[in-house]
């Protein structure tokens, strides 16, 4: 026995508890040497350690290999011994043990121990380990009750499939089994969401036909016909959404929208083919991803392009663009809230206190004022064209006061001359509070600049209020004539219908994702706030063709959930609520959305993700084409666009990870998503889907993958991804990724998800597009084919 191997068993014996071997205490006699000690045997090893001994004895170790047992007498009558007799009969060694049982016991344990006996209890041990589910073993932790029926809250209609592999290992170890536990929900929250918000959709369309309807009689007749075209326009989308409603609200169909549905317009709300595509490998490992259609407005077409090519060839100021113009509205609207809380606190609190001491409230009222008005020049200063409008209302209003009809009026002054007059009031009201407090004790004087202070703040604040109504009215005719000017009143509109129908999908995907992020233990920083969430979103759409379009609609739409939506977590309203039902508010720019929890699942959330209010969700978003469509970009469209993509999602992850206190792995990972897209940012380079998996991973985030239709190429890429993690947590070499993938393919749950949209369970590929797919997107024979709806 070598020295050092020596050390290492007697470590392990040390290590082990008595269960895991045949552990005892017997009198020792070996050359010449009699003492108490402790017997330890595993296998067909024997250690013995001495107990108690007046001079020190070293370990010793035996392999019980060629050996002879008999039965000793021994002069104490109290002992029972035995001797192990080697080939070398100066190295016998004699065991003495307390009763006849105990001897028995070791004698035909060493009689029986040999090396082959210790390798039979290995491959035993090896069985147990590499091919016992733990689902099947008394060991298995029992099923979460509160898990499940979190995921009946806002999931639905599981599918499940088994898969049980028999995977070959090296060293003549038994076959391994490793058991795949898929399943496939549909979310409730697919028809949820959409419907809360078309209705707001439908609020806000509402109120500008109502405030475009009451400007019929007071702008000038030669803008008239231009507010009778927006005002057209604006009903038809009033009349679309009016349609997704109805038909949201009426149907009862499936929890998810079939791709053969993804063209009809009042199913355009609704996200394509939404699931919740979870496995578990072996019993312990879950993980889970979400796939879907592509977040685009599919139903409109692409005749010119998605959102953000419509949008650059959109010919109107960019301040009257969407988002860009309801900001500026929202903003002068808090304004005016401001205006008023002021105005409130002159009626309630005014108050000039006694000389010598400081004039809180005065001093927060003039404040207030200074930065009310600098804030509303700061949003003048971008809005285009809004002074000469405000002079042609302002026109207007005079002439129809000059011929006595009565006007209400939302001008007043020019915007300059309202500007000046501020300016003035500001000034003058500086002057006054600064001589109030040089005033001693002369309480009349006090009295007179207190009342003549409070004169120019109550002015200060109507000249602000004239001038945000002012802004207000001229930057509204200013958008109603430079629509009609420049011919793009359908084109505004129907970017505004197309960016509302995206922006709908991506808030139900986040708002899923979000309750799956919440269900697996929400990631927390160092010092115990809740860290961000990130979604990662793998498109595997072409940059050519209608799918560019597709591609441009998705690439906005899940930019604007992270510039204008905000998630917060809430209790839900009763403790037997049982389906998940997102209250949706706010403004155009800046929507709200909370989701209710249950109560004992929002009880357990940590403290600081339950106080933590709203919050926003980080996005990015990739996209690698794989079809023969990509093919066909590349060659004449080039790889600039889907490059551009990839490199921008790239930095949004590396932001993140940077922001977040990412661990060290996760940096890793992400440095090398970085890498390979500044590698090979397109050319359908598979390795950034890999990367960007493993990154989401590690970061904590959720991860997204989709396709036109969420079924056949989001199919190979899910069962892909599913391949990488069976690799890095079951050790499976290539070739068994592959075998494994190929059975996940032919009969896991996403040949079923084809089933479920067109029918058949068959993904939709033809011979000619086979040829263009990656090897590794390419499904077995006989599952796909070219004759499928999809």
């Amino acid at each position: 026995m070598e020295e050092d191997n020596g050390h290492d068993i007697l470590k392990s014996f040390a290590k082990h508890n008595s269960e895991d071997g045949f552990t005892g205490f017997a009198k020792v006699s070996f050359k010449g040497s009699s003492y108490d000690a402790k017997i330890s045997m595993h296998g067909n090893v024997l250690c013995v350690w001495a107990s108690s001994t007046d001079t020190v004895q070293a370990p010793l170790i035996f392999v019980l290999e060629r050996i002879t047992i008999k039965k000793m007498e021994t002069e104490e009558a109290e002992k029972r011994a035995f001797s192990v007799e080697f080939v070398d009969p100066t190295e016998t060694l004699v065991l003495a043990v307390d009763s006849e049982e105990i001897r028995e016991q070791w004698m035909v344990k060493m009689a029986t121990s040999s090396h082959q006996m210790a390798r039979a209890e290995l491959d035993e041990l090896a069985y147990k380990f590499f091919t016992m589910s733990p689902s099947a073993s008394h060991e298995a932790s029992p099923t979460d009750a509160s898990t499940s029926s979190f995921q009946n809250f806002y999931l639905t209609s599981p599918l499940r499939i088994t898969h049980n592999y028999a995977v070959s290992q090296q060293n003549n170890l038994p076959a391994r089994r490793v058991v795949i536990d898929e399943a496939m929900w549909e979310t409730k929250l697919s028809m949820i969401v959409p419907k809360e918000m078309v209705k707001l959709y439908r609020k806000w369309v509402n109120e500008l036909a109502a405030l475009l309807e009451s400007r019929q009689y007071s702008w000038p007749s030669s803008s008239i016909p231009a507010l009778h075209e927006v005002l057209r326009e604006v009903r038809e989308v009033y009349e679309t959404y009016e349609m997704c409603y109805e038909f949201v609200d009426n149907y009862s169909g499936p929890s998810f929208r079939k791709s053969t549905e993804k063209h009809r317009v009042a199913f355009g709300i609704v996200p394509t083919n939404l699931h919740v595509h979870g496995y578990e490998i072996n019993s312990t490992d879950h993980r889970d991803f979400i796939t879907c259609g592509t977040a685009s407005a599919i139903p409109l077409r692409f005749q010119n392009g998605g959102i953000s090519r419509l949008t650059s060839s959109l010919e109107v100021d960019p301040c009257h663009h969407d988002f860009a113009f309801w900001s500026k509205r929202q903003k002068i609207t808090e304004l005016k809230k401001t205006i008023g809380e002021l105005s409130h606190k002159i009626d309630v609190e005014w108050k000039i206190a006694q000389f010598g001491k400081p004039d809180k409230v005065c001093l927060e009222i003039y404040a207030g004022i200074k930065q009310v008005y600098e804030k509303l020049k700061d949003t003048l200063s971008t809005i285009g064209d809004v002074e000469r409008s405000a002079e042609i209302l302002l026109h207007e209003e005079r002439r129809r006061s000059e011929i006595g009809q009565k006007t209400e009026t939302r001008v007043g002054d020019s915007i300059q001359n309202l500007l000046d007059s501020v300016d003035a009031m500001i000034l003058s009201l500086n002057t006054k509070i600064a001589v109030i407090d040089t005033l001693d004790d002369d309480q009349s004087a006090r009295a007179a600049y207190e009342k003549s202070a409070r004169e120019a703040m109550v002015a200060s604040l109507d000249l602000l209020l004239t001038l945000s109504n002012a802004v207000l009215e001229a930057q509204l005719f200013s958008l109603v004539s430079a629509l009609h000017k420049t011919n793009a009143t359908h084109a505004y509109f129907h970017l505004q219908i197309r960016i509302d129908f995206t922006l709908a999908h991506v808030v139900t995907i986040a708002a899923t994702a979000i309750l799956n992020r919440i269900q697996k233990k929400w990631t927390l920083k160092n010092d115990g706030s809740p860290s961000e969430l990130i979604l990662v979103v793998f498109s595997f759409l072409s940059a050519y063709g209608d799918e560019r379009g597709m591609v441009e609609d998705a690439w906005e739409a899940w930019k604007n959930l992270e510039s204008c939506v905000a998630f917060r977590l809430v209790r839900a309203p009763s403790a037997v609520c049982r389906t998940c039902i997102p209250i949706v508010q706010g403004s155009r720019n800046a929507l709200k959305v909370s989701i209710p929890l249950p109560h004992d699942v929002f009880d357990n959330l940590p403290e600081s993700l339950r106080e933590a209010g709203y919050f926003t969700v980080r996005t990015a978003y990739f996209s690698i084409g794989v079809n023969h469509e990509a093919t066909f970009g590349q060659s004449f469209g080039g790889i600039a666009f889907e490059s551009t993509i990839n490199q921008e999602a790239a930095d949004r992850v590396n932001v993140f990870a940077n922001r977040n206190e990412a661990p060290t792995r996760a940096r890793e990972a992400v440095m090398e998503l970085v890498n390979e897209v500044v590698t090979e940012a397109s050319r359908k380079n598979l390795a950034i889907f890999e990367c960007a998996m493993q990154a989401c991973e590690l970061l904590g985030g959720e991860s997204v993958i989709s396709c036109k239709s969420g079924k056949d190429r989001t199919g190979m890429a899910a069962t892909l991804e599913q391949g990488r993690v069976l690799r890095q947590t079951c050790g499976f070499n290539s070739n068994q990724v592959t075998e494994v993938v190929t059975s996940l393919r032919r009969e896991g749950v996403r040949r079923e998800n084809c089933r479920k949209n067109v029918g058949r369970a068959v993904y939709s590929f033809s011979p000619f597009q086979m040829h263009f797919l990656p090897k590794a997107f390419r499904p077995p024979s006989g599952t796909h084919s070219q004759s499928v709806s999809s």
